[in-house]
């Protein structure tokens, strides 16, 4: 299953998003949230994602089993089940599957890692033209004669989909300033001039002054002034 660990990591990059999205939206399956992967040829959606409806579907004079976000045919579901061990029809294991059959395709260029070097090229989407009817050749027509998007259009999409990387930076203090903060004695200079007022008293009736090294040190970092 090592195939799948790496599909697992890949799907959650922001150019796996992008290209999922990007597929999604040329086979018309996007709908923003997860009713996406219930999508069955035609329009319709499967009643559960358990596992693929198996239902061959007859509408604008094509039949067909596809099936999901990416419209996996059933013989494809299944083949891909099989090699990557998917348990049910879910939207992660549609995502795996899909970039299973991206990854195949674009072998030749380098597979997915292409993505990460040079982004969304004519190239790449060519690849995929025969895995997904809707995406074009470099001449810009389907592989299948079907209906198409622009390579343009796909890279507009492309382009907007950027997963939101996860913050691993800490946003506490470091302990040593928290402790600073706590044994660092705060004073207030009115507390201090009332301990003046109190230390001339004292003075006066020649009694030891228990704040006199306090006063002391506060005045002589004193300002010029500050008391006038």
């Amino acid at each position: 299953m090592a195939d799948r660990a790496f599909y697992e990591k890949f799907r959650t990059t922001p150019q796996g998003q992008a290209l999922l999205r990007m597929i999604r939206y040329a086979e018309g399956t996007e709908r923003g949230g997860p009713d996406s992967y219930r999508v069955m040829f035609g329009g319709g959606l499967a009643p559960n994602l358990k596992q693929h409806p198996d239902k061959v579907i007859t509408g604008g004079g094509y039949s067909s089993s596809a099936a999901g976000a990416y419209q996996f045919l059933t013989p494809t579901w299944q083949q891909q089940q099989k090699k990557l061990g998917l348990q049910s029809f879910g939207p992660v294991e549609q995502d795996i599957a899909a970039l299973d059959l991206a990854r195949q395709r674009t072998m030749g260029l380098g597979g997915l890692s292409y993505l990460q070097e040079k982004g969304l090229t004519p190239e790449f989407v060519a690849k995929l033209a025969p895995e997904w009817a809707s995406l074009p050749t470099q001449q810009g027509k389907s592989y299948y004669g079907q209906p198409v998007k622009s390579y343009d259009e796909l890279k507009k999409v492309y382009g907007q989909q950027a997963a939101t990387p996860v913050a691993t930076t800490s946003t506490q203090q470091p302990q040593t300033t928290q402790t600073t903060e706590q044994t660092t004695p705060r004073y207030n200079i009115k507390d201090l001039m009332k301990a003046s007022l109190f230390q001339n008293l004292l003075n006066q009736i020649n009694q030891p002054s228990p704040t006199q090294g306090l006063i002391q040190g506060f005045m002589s970092g004193a300002p010029l002034g500050m008391f006038k």
